[in-house]
């Protein structure tokens, strides 16, 4: 698959949907939740982000290039507003969801399953392991964002994100679940290795940390430049970054 591709899946085999949907049925709004459920939610309530300090992590090897170096030398970030802390909080509250909802029906058999040690260097957490060894990727979107997944697939970003987890865990099969946080409808599409960019992820990773150990600082984003989208307003390094032009000066 060359990187600049986009591509419509088409899931005939769908994994989770079935099982999923008879299960939301069945528990109507008080769903009951397995023990093994309940104690993965407790867990995960009371956990803290990971430290991510000196690592690169699969989620955001598809993305900006310079808030990776950011995150990797531990430069403070903005504090999030009220409103995308509340967006962080619902999108985690919708994995948890599904993750209770996988458990307890049976479809998932692990849930947040860490990558660990790697040749890639990099860090991340699966969202689960399904019932037929595939990885599980959760995503929780907007109407546009889900619009733009039902006419032409996994955003690109993601697919980089699920082709590392591919490459670190040699697993040949993954299900994506996106859900509208507008309306909750979602959509389920499978993918396999042979559709996602293992070779372009592959060199994505080594050029990153090629930029790392020869402390080369990556030029930002064109739209981060002239101060517009998401991107730049959502970007947590946004009141420092274009200032900064030297390693040495992310460094201090």
């Amino acid at each position: 698959m060359k990187f600049a591709e986009t591509i419509k899946h088409t899931t005939p085999d769908m994994v989770v949907s079935l099982r999923h949907d008879a299960w939301v049925v069945e528990n109507d709004a008080h769903p009951i939740y397995s023990p093994t459920a309940l104690a993965f939610a407790l867990k995960q309530l009371q956990a803290r982000d990971r430290v991510r300090k000196g690592t690169l992590s699969a989620s955001s090897l598809g993305e900006c290039e310079r808030e990776q170096q950011f995150t990797y030398l531990g430069m403070p970030k903005i504090p999030p507003d009220a409103k995308n802390a509340a967006k962080m909080q619902n999108g985690s509250f919708m994995h948890l969801r599904w993750q209770m909802e996988g458990l307890s029906e049976g479809w998932l058999r692990q849930a947040e399953v860490a990558l660990g040690q790697n040749q890639y260097r990099m860090s991340g957490t699966m969202d689960g392991l399904l019932y037929d060894e595939s990885i599980l990727e959760l995503k929780s979107i907007n109407v546009n964002g889900f619009s733009r997944v039902m006419a032409f697939g996994p955003l690109i970003p993601h697919l980089f994100q699920m082709a590392t987890y591919m490459l670190v865990t040699r697993r040949k099969k993954g299900v994506f679940v996106y859900e509208c946080k507008d309306n909750q409808e979602y959509k389920e599409i499978v993918v396999r290795a042979e559709d996602l960019p293992l070779d372009e992820a592959e060199e994505q990773a080594r050029l990153i940390w090629a930029t790392i150990h020869n402390q080369v600082l990556s030029e930002p984003l064109e739209k981060c430049i002239d101060k517009t989208g998401w991107k730049y307003s959502s970007c947590p390094y946004r009141d420092r970054c274009l200032n900064i032009r030297t390693w040495e000066e992310v460094a201090t």
